[in-house]
Parts: structure tokens; C-alpha cells; sequence
């Protein structure tokens, strides 16, 4: 595979770009990164953790899985996951650095009121019997990767956001796009 472009993402910083359809979105470390897709097309389709919870029939995507819009439509498919025995991405917490995410989001014009949930990757969350959500122990000792294929052309936008309750506080993340 050919990479197109690669950078670091510091905590508490975040990172926004484009994926042509086929083209593969790689993230790399071990912090939680707050995420958010957008249709390149028309930003009012945006990933949607209830969508993708519905379709997939999980609370946890992971391989195989696929991430859905607000219109019901795939706009990603999740490929690999370095995290799976470790730990859970998440779909059910809010933004933890809401913040970062709208500066990061600010040149395509995403308010707070139309600041989508975002997908948790590497955040290791449970739900309790009770269904209390609760932190599991830190994520992974060293940086493992997840790959996402973009199945159309998208804006996405990450946050390194380091909880120090979920994660890696410190940590830098590599997101890395990749042409097949």
C-alpha cells in the first residue's frame, strides 16, 4: 500500500482530513481518540453511533463492522483492529474534549449544537448489569493500530484526547491514510 500522507497527533490535539472512497484511514497508539466522519459531499450526513450500533447489532464495533450515517448509509468499514483482546472501542460516551473537536471542525463550519457523538477508539469502557457505563482498566501498554476503508469520499476528524481514567495520558497518536 502506498501512503499518501502521515502525521502525529499530540494529546490534546487533533487532526482533520480527507479519504477518497477505497482509500484506508490508519490510527495508531494508544490514548483515546475521539472520532467523527463527515460525507466530503455534504457534511449534514455524518457518522452516527446509534446507526452503528443498530446495524451492526454491537455496542462495540470492531473487524467487519461497518460505521453508518445519520441517513443510514456505510460510509466506512471497519478492517482491522490491534485492540481487540484488549480492550473495547466505545459508542456510547459524548465528546471528552468537545472543544478540540470544534476547533478542530472549524473550517467546515460544525457548531456545538450540531456536534455529532463521536466513536471512542481505544477508550475500553463497559456496561454495567445495571447499565451504568464505567472505565475498564487503561488500554494498551504499547501502540497498536486500526484500520477503517473509507466506502465513500469523506472528511474525518480525530482528538487525541487522553483520559487518564481510560488511557495512555501522554500518549501521541500517528494517523495515517493509505492507498490500496
Amino acid at each position: 500500500m502506498e501512503i499518501i500522507s502521515e502525521e502525529t497527533v499530540n494529546p490534546q490535539e487533533g487532526w482533520m482530513g480527507n479519504l477518497d472512497r477505497g482509500q484506508i484511514l490508519k490510527l495508531t497508539g494508544r490514548s483515546v481518540i475521539d472520532f467523527n466522519a463527515f460525507k466530503r459531499e455534504d457534511i449534514r450526513e455524518y457518522f452516527d453511533t446509534a446507526r452503528t450500533r443498530i446495524y451492526n447489532l454491537n455496542m462495540y464495533p470492531t473487524a467487519g463492522h461497518r460505521l453508518f450515517s445519520k441517513q443510514n448509509n456505510p460510509m466506512m468499514k471497519f478492517l482491522t483492529d490491534g485492540f481487540s483482546g484488549i480492550g473495547l472501542h466505545d459508542l456510547q460516551s459524548g465528546h471528552g474534549c468537545a472543544e478540540g473537536m470544534l476547533s478542530i471542525l472549524s473550517p467546515i463550519n460544525i457548531s456545538y449544537e450540531n456536534l455529532p457523538d463521536p466513536l471512542g477508539f481505544f477508550r475500553n469502557l463497559d456496561i454495567s448489569q445495571d447499565g451504568r457505563i464505567k472505565p475498564k482498566p487503561k488500554g494498551p501498554k504499547t501502540d497498536v493500530s486500526i484500520e477503517l476503508e473509507a466506502e465513500i469520499n469523506v472528511i474525518c476528524a480525530i482528538m487525541n484526547c487522553p483520559a487518564s481514567e481510560t488511557s495512555a495520558s501522554g500518549a501521541k497518536s500517528t494517523v495515517t491514510i493509505l492507498q490500496p
